[in-house]
């Protein structure tokens, strides 16, 4: 029956799109138009589905002769929406289960997704896409992303992150993982900038949390799941990645160095864990390490050197190859 539903609505959906791209919608037929697709979400998708089907079927079409015929008109219409709908169901059988979605480094990335929802990638993230007709499932394999979820109580919004899952209908929220650790362990931290998000831990216990706006929680899957309150500064200090900023509150230098190396081939380099877990404070661009390195340098009394592929921050009077790195302003 849901199939049948699904049939239905992507012919409706590609009936307003033939029309439309004929020129034949009076402004009544257009406000209804606009009411069927924002009824639901799924309205919307499949709108947008048939939008992008029409799309492609002209690119296709450009070198063939257009057809003028005006007895033919009606017939040509109803030819075209079939066709929409034909392909609308082809490429869906011919697409991978799941489209992946990945940014490169210092690259931030916003994707408008087939329900209206909006996903932004951070730096060096990758996130795969699977909807269906009852679910919409995300998984993110490494990095960070934002999503803003369009509201459907009937398809529950899901992501999963180094075994553990969070789960909303209508809301925002952002979801990190360490690069790299998405197929096994975390820690996975959710973010909430707005409605209420459940987040379970894979373990011997996986009874999930429920966060609401202004919450983080941290989540491992052996220690389940911390929940902490959020203050908006706090929250807003989270969320400067999006500008191209990076902020930082205690954070420890490894800590910030790893971040940096997100967003440039130029890495700080740091072999002094005693270096390493000084704290720093700070709004920094994130793509200027070397700045960063720099500031750091003079407000800790670091040494730093200029090294190929990056800088290295050491305790002063350290010996290296033979003697102490030169300090560099």
């Amino acid at each position: 029956m849901e199939e049948l539903d699904r049939k239905d609505t992507d012919a409706v959906a590609a009936a307003w799109v033939v029309r439309e791209d004929g020129g034949l919608l009076t402004d009544a037929e257009r406000a209804e138009r606009d009411r069927w697709v924002s009824a639901s979400s799924r309205h919307f998708g499949a709108y947008a589905r048939a939008r992008a089907v029409l799309a492609w079927s002209d690119r296709m079409a450009v070198a063939a002769p257009p057809v003028r015929t005006p007895v033919r008109r009606r017939w040509s219409l109803v030819a075209a929406a079939m066709l929409v709908v034909t392909l609308a169901g082809v490429l869906m059988l011919t697409w991978p289960r799941g489209t992946l979605h990945q940014t490169a480094r210092g690259e931030i990335l916003r994707v408008v997704l087939e329900d209206g929802s909006t996903m932004t990638l951070d730096a060096g993230s990758q996130v795969r896409v699977h909807f269906g007709p009852d679910s919409r499932e995300l998984r993110l394999l490494s990095g960070m992303a934002l999503f803003d979820v369009a509201h459907d109580p009937q398809r529950p919004f899901t992501v999963e992150a180094a075994g553990t899952r969070v789960t909303a209908v209508g809301t925002r929220f952002t979801v990190g993982v360490e690069k790299g650790r998405g197929a096994g362990g975390g820690p996975v931290e959710v973010l909430v900038s707005e409605g209420v998000v459940d987040v379970a831990a894979d373990g011997a216990l996986p009874v999930p949390a429920r966060l609401h706006a202004g919450m983080r929680a941290v989540a491992r899957s052996t220690a389940g799941v911390e929940v902490e309150q959020v203050d908006e500064q706090e929250l807003a200090r989270r969320l400067l990645w999006r500008d191209g900023m990076l902020a930082f509150n205690g954070d420890t230098l490894s800590v910030a160095a790893a971040r940096f190396r997100r967003y440039s081939d130029v890495a700080i380099i740091i072999d002094d864990p005693s270096v390493g877990s000084q704290r720093v404070v700070g709004l920094y661009p994130s793509n200027d390490p070397a700045g960063f390195a720099r500031h750091v340098a003079l407000s800790l009394g670091l040494e730093l050197e200029q090294r190929e592929g990056g800088v290295r921050l050491s305790a002063p009077g350290r010996v290296d190859g033979g003697g102490a790195a030169p300090r560099t302003q």
